[in-house]
């Protein structure tokens, strides 16, 4: 019997660490798909920094009088070094850099994970651009394209001699392929911004497989100038979805699902200079956990700040 207990007590430590691995799957964390949100001056090149956070609580609830609830708060942040250049007229290049800082509090585990994570890069074609286009009431601009996810950032963390889940690594440890669209309409000062993307996961090599991620948003602007500053205040929708992991050929519980949000922001424009707030609210969620877990999303922000030549 008291073999018997170590045992079940193993599974059930072992089930609180699938629970807390949902994050960063389905977050917009360094191992998400790359989102653009409202992009600073349309025709110029740009260098910023962008900061993001995202928190997810995961609750275990057992039923038994031998064994006690089980929790995890998790946090995923991560500064960003972006950047946009033009290559020609239609052409444009995205680079993202990450660095992130991961930390997860709970009843079994207390890890904190920091480091350079996975590196995108993607190219986007200009299908059309009406932005500068005096003459047109409406404006439209449509951006698509693709790219890849670099391995770089380290996968086989360990605590206390385990490997640590692979969602909280700091990098999935595959090369992993994106594809992306943007389009933006404008009406004097009142626009509308449209993003969707989804990312293609491989394998690693310890045989693991993330599942593929989907992500849309759509967000109302108005433009206004107030003096030398101009404002871009914008609400609007953000929903996201990703397919359960794989362990070599086995389904992985507890990772995937899906989320609605609410989404705010600002906007600031001031020479070359242009400085983003946005805040997310969940609205409704959905994440693939088993019969005793519970996983719940947080409020989530971004701050960045980008210079554009």
């Amino acid at each position: 019997m008291k073999y018997m207990k170590r045992y079940i007590l193993l599974i059930l430590i072992l089930s609180l660490t699938s629970v807390s691995a949902i994050a960063c799957d389905v977050c917009g964390c360094s191992l998400g798909g790359n989102y653009y949100g409202i992009l600073p001056q349309f025709n110029k090149n740009f260098v910023g920094l962008r900061w993001s956070q995202a928190k997810f609580y995961a609750y275990m609830n057992h039923e038994s009088e031998y064994t006690k609830p089980e929790y995890s708060h998790d946090t995923y942040s991560s500064v960003e070094l972006w950047g946009r250049f033009y290559v020609s007229k239609k052409f444009q290049v995205f680079a993202f850099v990450p660095y992130a800082y991961n930390t997860m509090r709970g009843s079994e585990q207390n890890v904190t994970s920091q480091g350079l994570s996975d590196i995108t890069v993607v190219a986007n074609c200009l299908l059309f651009n009406t932005g500068d286009d005096k003459t047109k009431k409406f404006k439209h601009t449509l951006m698509a394209g693709g790219g890849l996810k670099l391995p770089t950032g380290k996968f086989e963390l360990q605590d206390k001699g385990k490997l640590v889940n692979p969602n909280f690594q700091m990098g999935t440890g595959s090369i992993d392929f994106l594809v992306s669209a943007v389009y933006t309409v404008r009406y004097q000062k009142i626009g509308l911004n449209t993003e969707t993307g989804y990312k293609i996961n491989t394998r690693n090599s310890n045989d693991y497989l993330f599942g593929n991620q989907f992500h849309a948003s759509s967000q109302l602007f108005y433009w206004q100038n107030v003096k030398a500053i101009s404002f871009l205040p914008n609400a609007g929708i953000y929903y996201e979805q990703a397919a359960s992991h794989k362990d070599g050929r086995a389904i992985q519980t507890n990772t995937g699902g899906s989320a609605l949000l609410a989404s705010a922001g600002l906007e600031t424009y001031f020479k070359n200079f242009t400085l983003g707030v946005n805040y997310k609210h969940p609205l409704h969620q959905h994440y693939n956990s088993d019969d005793i877990a519970d996983i719940t999303t947080k409020d989530r922000w971004s701050v960045s700040m980008t210079y554009n030549f």
